[in-house]
Parts: C-alpha cells; sequence; structure tokens
C-alpha cells in the first residue's frame, strides 16, 4: 500500500468511527465502533443494504435486511474520496485491486460480483468521506 493510501485509511478510519457513532443504531451490528454502511449491487439480481464493522478488508458485511452475509474474496480498485465542508476534495485516491490468497483461483460456483457505495459525513467538520468500488465474493446463505 502507498504511503499515500496509508495516509487516507488513517485519517478515515477514525473520521468513519466518529461520524458512525452518531448515526442512529437500526439493528446490531450498526451501533458498533468503526463499523460501516454500505449500499451493495450484485449480478445476482439482489441490491443490499450492509455493514460492516471489522478490522480489515476481508471482513465479512452483514445484510441488514435479512440474515445474509457477504463474505468477500476479491476487490476491484477502491477509491477514496475526502471533501470539506465546501464541497472540496481534500484527498482522493484509489486503491488497487486485491485477491485474499488464492481465491481467484478457487472461486466457488455461487460467487458474485458486486458493485459498492457508502460514506458518511461528520456533523462537527462538515468532513465528508465516499468509498466506491467493486467486490467479488459469495453470500450466505446462497439465494
Amino acid at each position: 500500500m502507498s504511503r499515500r493510501s496509508t495516509l487516507v485509511l488513517a485519517v478515515l478510519a477514525p473520521l468513519a468511527t466518529t461520524m458512525l457513532a452518531v448515526a442512529p443504531a437500526h439493528a446490531d451490528p450498526t451501533g458498533a465502533q468503526g463499523s460501516l454502511e454500505l449500499t451493495v449491487t450484485c449480478d445476482n439480481g439482489v441490491a443490499y443494504h450492509v455493514v460492516s464493522n471489522g478490522n480489515g478488508g476481508w471482513t465479512p458485511a452483514h445484510d441488514l435486511d435479512s440474515t445474509s452475509v457477504l463474505v468477500p474474496v476479491a476487490f476491484g480498485e477502491s477509491t477514496f474520496t475526502i471533501t470539506d465542508s465546501d464541497g472540496n476534495v481534500v484527498e482522493s485516491d484509489t486503491t488497487p485491486a486485491t485477491t485474499k490468497g488464492q481465491a481467484d483461483k478457487q472461486v466457488r460456483g455461487t460467487a458474485i460480483s458486486c458493485s459498492y457505495t457508502g460514506g458518511a459525513t461528520d456533523p462537527e467538520s462538515g468532513m465528508t468521506f465516499a468509498i466506491s468500488g467493486t467486490v467479488m465474493g459469495f453470500a450466505t446463505p446462497a439465494r
């Protein structure tokens, strides 16, 4: 990971934690410290409203509308953008695609490809961060 990407992630993590901690809790695990809500649209025809609340890029995401869990095995490029309260871009970075271990060679028959978006605004500073990208994985239980 580049120094710039590390800096962006270092800024995003506490910002996301601060912003999402003040958001109303809809259901567990959205109230967890460091959780991030995302919209995930997949080629299986399903759009998921998920929350991810772990320390790492391979943390599964919990669907808030069902008992499904989305498990990532490969990410395409991801773009992070931070803007100030006037809408000016303060920082923007794109991280390269990555695969978990040999997952690209062992993809399940139930694999799905998805795009995701998410973000939040810090109510005190007005700073906003946004994230978008693509991911391949599988949903449990398979639909």
